[in-house]
């Protein structure tokens, strides 16, 4: 379960003569029998069509063998992993890079529309996520069974890549500017940040061999997601964009632009030409189709005609390991994960409470929202970096946090005017903590599924969690609404 199989065009030809009953021995001699038998099991569960994509000119024709032998530990970290992880914290940047743009213009927009569009731009931004984890929780597994991972994701990637630029390029009309087309491109970038975030953490969570490897990748599309803030504060001080200044928005904007379509040319580099990412993709298309052959097996006939997967009930623990249902159900992944949700429930809500609630903050300094939005982020970032060097021990650390969390939450709403720096440091606390729990919930959950089955329901767990996110990010927006209705 923790290996990956080097998929060459003699492998695909050796594949071939397996299916068709020929020996491997044939092709390939000096070969132990262990290594023939594991390349019989992996090599017959895949289907013609996963042959013929591996033996296409598209496919890499040399993926590595990720093994957890200690002879590998000297390179465990060479080149080509520096350029995976550069590579997936650009696509992380691209995820949230153009929608923090327009909500790191706070102030501009306050000014424009007063200071409860603040609110309303960050539902546009926010809403999406909750129906598009849904539907990436339902669907993605059954179209990465039908046209493959690989396509699956590389469509997903231009449809959000797609979405975001379209919806900032939006932004910089001069023709109307009204506080509807704003939300609506504000909507449109947030649909692509949804899809593409949905997308990395699924792709993050089966990455490599490793549970080490997967936690860094992790770790490494969190911070990127969140770093997207520190460059949008740097376009914004080269584009000398001001408050007031309509035409530095602009150019502001289009450097946003620019910076987005660099983070979309890595996302193609990603998918299309680093090895370890096509070989993990592989092996979550043969994790899908032996859990499918096996639901067939177990169940007769699977239901090919209304567009879903049957999803197998959590079965007996079999210790003779031929338990066939692998797959578990969403109630069986909620199950074992709910203490990892209850913590990003309860740490996500007070989050978006706080953070959308910047220009209504009591204060005299014009300037304190912009300040308050970008020590969130950089805290946030922080917090997220601090994982990969001192990752929580357990469950219980990320419980205790979430509890000690909820005081400076408290404080930030008592405050009056007049307290600015007080603001900024409770903004600093509450962000660093929340960047720590949630990437330290998304990398703990894992340990939560049996090992046994671990590697066929970490990409489903990793929806799971992003609908968590969604549902806490829409409850947070939703109570700063009501608090703002309420003329709190």
């Amino acid at each position: 379960m923790s290996e990956a199989y080097a998929i060459s065009p003699s492998a695909s030809v050796e594949s071939q003569q397996i299916i068709e009953g020929i020996p491997a021995g044939s092709i390939q001699n000096g070969e132990s029998d262990d290594t023939e038998r594991q390349s019989t099991l992996f090599h017959a569960s895949v289907n013609n069509e996963t042959n013929e994509m591996q033996n296409s000119d598209t496919f890499s024709s040399h993926l590595p063998l990720n093994d957890d032998d200690d002879d590998n530990d000297d390179d465990e970290f060479g080149f080509s992993d520096i350029v995976e992880q550069a590579l997936l914290f650009g696509c992380g940047l691209g995820s949230s890079l153009c929608y923090i743009a327009t909500l790191s213009s706070l102030v501009y927009f306050m000014l424009l529309y007063g200071p409860n569009s603040y609110v309303d731009l960050n539902l546009a931004v926010y809403l999406p996520l909750l129906p598009i984890s849904f539907a990436q929780a339902k669907w993605d597994a059954y179209y990465d069974q039908v046209f493959q991972s690989r396509r699956t994701f590389l469509f997903r990637g231009l449809l959000a890549f797609g979405l975001s630029l379209w919806g900032t390029v939006g932004m910089t009309s001069t023709t109307s500017r009204g506080l509807g087309v704003v939300i609506w491109n504000a909507v449109l970038q947030g649909t692509g940040g949804a899809i593409l975030y949905g997308t990395l953490n699924q792709l993050a969570s089966f990455l490599g061999v490793t549970d080490k490897e997967r936690r860094r990748a992790k770790a490494t599309v969190s911070a990127g997601v969140q770093a997207s803030a520190l460059v949008v504060l740097l376009v914004t001080i080269l584009s000398g964009f001001g408050q007031e200044k309509s035409e530095g928005f602009v150019a502001f904007m289009w450097i946003i632009v620019a910076i987005e379509a660099v983070c979309f040319f890595m996302f193609l580099w990603l998918i299309v030409k680093q090895p370890r990412v096509l070989a993990s993709l592989g092996r979550r298309d043969s994790s899908l189709e032996l859990s499918m052959h096996s639901v067939g097996e177990t169940e007769g006939h699977a239901d090919e005609g209304d567009g879903s997967i049957t999803e197998p009930l959590l079965a007996e623990s079999n210790e003779s390991g031929n338990n066939p249902n692998r797959q578990l159900t969403y109630v069986d992944l909620w199950s074992v994960t709910k203490s990892c949700i209850y913590v990003m429930l309860a740490t996500l809500i007070p989050s978006f409470l706080v953070g959308s609630w910047f220009t209504n903050v009591k204060t005299q300094w014009m300037r304190l929202p912009q300040i308050l939005f970008y020590t969130r982020i950089a805290a946030d970032f922080a917090g997220r970096l601090v994982t990969i060097v001192l990752p929580p021990q357990g469950i219980s650390c990320l419980v205790y946090g979430a509890a000690f969390r909820l005081i400076p939450v408290f404080f930030f709403f008592i405050l009056g005017e007049g307290n600015d720096v007080l603001f900024i440091a409770l903004v600093a606390a509450i962000a660093f903590l929340s960047g720590y729990l949630v990437t330290g919930c998304f990398q703990l959950a894992p340990q939560c599924i049996p090992e046994e089955l671990r590697a066929y329901n970490l990409a489903k767990q990793a929806s799971l969690l992003t609908v968590a996110f969604s549902v806490a990010a829409v409850g947070g927006l939703c109570a700063s609404f009501a608090l703002m209705k309420i003329g709190f």
